[in-house]
């Protein structure tokens, strides 16, 4: 029998455990390890609307909104109607965001620092492109399945 290579399960406990960490360190501010990437996005690239938020982090529309809907309630970002297209919603990061996007880069920093403790800087660049690789080639494999529905 031959040996299986379990990276699936690797990837898992990484996912499960940095949930974990950004629950617990973004507790006191009421946003979770759900609503911390999206928030990121919408600070960095302010008037995004709802479809490129999703496509970002490879999520459908429906989990952006309730995303975005939690944010909005905790008054982190604030959405406006588009005025070329009324059916677009435009979505803003508000003032009361800032410290919580100050500490999730902190946070994103030290998981880091955690996760690579003890790498070599080759082996943390070598690290991150081999993920990404990961990430690209079960995306394109999903499109392909999608294809051929």
């Amino acid at each position: 029998m031959s040996q299986h290579r379990e990276i699936g399960k690797y990837i898992s406990i990484l996912q499960r455990l940095n949930n974990m960490y950004y629950a617990n360190e973004l507790l006191s501010y009421q946003i979770g390890c759900g609503q911390q990437f999206f928030l990121l996005q919408i600070f960095k690239y302010p008037g995004m609307n709802l479809q490129e938020l999703a496509s970002f982090g490879h999520f459908d529309k429906a989990t952006a909104t309730r995303a975005v809907k939690k944010l909005e309630e905790e008054g982190y970002v604030l959405t406006e109607t588009g005025t070329e297209d009324k059916r677009v919603r435009r979505i803003y990061a508000t003032e009361k965001a800032e410290p919580v996007v100050e500490k999730t880069w902190e946070c994103v920093e030290n998981w880091e620092n955690i996760i690579l403790e003890g790498f070599t800087e080759e082996e943390r660049d070598g690290a991150q492109q081999m993920l990404i690789r990961m990430a690209e080639n079960a995306r394109n494999h999903m499109i392909e399945c999608k294809g051929k529905e």
